[in-house]
């Protein structure tokens, strides 16, 4: 029996044919370079948040998504609200061990094994998120990230939370919260304290309960908290929508053994992915604080920014307390912090010009 003449589409169409004849008989197949598909590979992406009820939930999603579409060989796992059986703590030292590809942590979570991320929590140093924006692909980023790889970890999002004060009683400057029993997180927890403000450390499942008892006087959180919690209904008044004093970096972190076993091309897809999440994310922040605005006034709660002096009460005291005990950190994190400055002076003005800018013209 004669074979017949055949053509270049007839070997490609039937290529996957002859390989697999090829490996039944125990034959080596050799394969132009560039043509060996990439093995498959699954990566798991844990984090505590509700998946659809919190930006961090939905912009995992997006981003597995993203990466499936750009690495087909790579399939994601998410595991939303601990559903891996690690508990909050314990995610962060299974991305360093290698024994998790991904965790969605709150920076404020990591700081006892890396204080240097405390930059990420300065009070008032990322006022509004176009100042987050800037910092991306920065200097500021590229050390970030090589603080991360000194400690096991990469930095994959850049996902940035603004937030402010659920209370109940006005808050203003510095001084209007002497002697109130306030709940934060993070470095936030030293300036109120400075300011003098009693600082209440209770389960964060008990917050609306203590708030109904009047055993907590308010606290300072991100928008997302605002919504999930339902602080408009244990609240009489919001002080927020400007410029913030509270800012939380809450990123998706990747194991560098995860990321060293990838190759270029996936590399590039993990970056790409995380660019299409990180813009979802920040249009997800700027909804959630409107809808803080909205839950608050509908519950006929009073809402008012930090006026332009406020502000600068804030900053000051934020420099004198938190700042000042940061860059005393380590030599890393004073370059850390004196680079962020220079970035955001740089990118965006003077000082001068920077905190004007924060401002509408009503209210310097």
């Amino acid at each position: 029996m004669s074979i017949g003449p055949c053509n270049a589409a007839d070997i490609t169409a039937d290529g996957r044919l002859w390989r697999a004849l090829l490996l039944v008989l125990g034959l080596t197949v050799f394969l132009p370079p560039g043509t060996t598909p990439a093995a498959a590979q699954e990566l798991r992406i844990s984090h505590q948040f509700h998946e659809t009820g919190d930006a961090r939930g939905r912009a995992s999603r997006i981003f597995a998504e993203e990466l499936s579409l750009r690495a087909p060989e790579i399939k994601t796992r998410i595991f939303p609200q601990l559903g891996l059986g690690l508990s909050r703590d314990e995610q962060l030292d299974a991305v360093q061990a290698g024994k998790l590809d991904f965790a969605v942590l709150p920076l404020v979570f990591g700081v006892r094994k890396v204080p240097e991320f405390s930059l990420a929590l300065l009070p008032g140093l990322i006022p509004n998120l176009a100042t987050a924006r800037v910092l991306k692909g920065s200097a500021v980023h590229d050390k970030l990230q090589a603080v991360a790889a000194a400690n096991g970890l990469r930095i994959i999002t850049w996902w940035w939370m603004r937030g402010g004060f659920a209370t109940a009683r006005e808050v203003s400057g510095p001084k209007s919260v002497k002697g109130m029993n306030l709940q934060s997180c993070g470095l936030a927890q030293k300036v109120l304290a400075g300011a003098g403000a009693k600082i209440v450390d209770d389960p964060w499942g008990e917050i609306t309960m203590r708030l109904e008892m009047g055993a907590l006087d308010g606290v300072v959180v991100p928008y997302e908290d605002f919504i999930s919690m339902r602080l408009a209904d244990h609240s009489k008044f919001g002080t927020f929508g400007g410029p913030s004093i509270l800012t939380c970096f809450s990123p998706m972190l990747m194991s560098k053994r995860s990321w060293d076993r990838l190759t270029s091309d996936q590399q590039h897809a993990v970056e790409e992915a995380a660019d299409v999440a990180d813009a979802y994310f920040e249009t997800a922040q700027i909804e959630a604080e409107k809808r803080a605005l909205a839950t608050f006034q509908r519950a006929g709660a009073q809402v008012r920014p930090l006026t332009h002096g406020e502000y600068l009460e804030w900053l000051q005291l934020a420099q004198r307390t938190a700042w000042a005990d940061y860059a005393k950190v380590s030599p890393a994190a004073r370059d850390l912090l004196n680079t962020a400055i220079r970035v955001i002076l740089m990118e965006l003005g003077t000082k001068e010009e920077v905190i004007s800018s924060l401002f509408a013209n009503d209210d310097k």
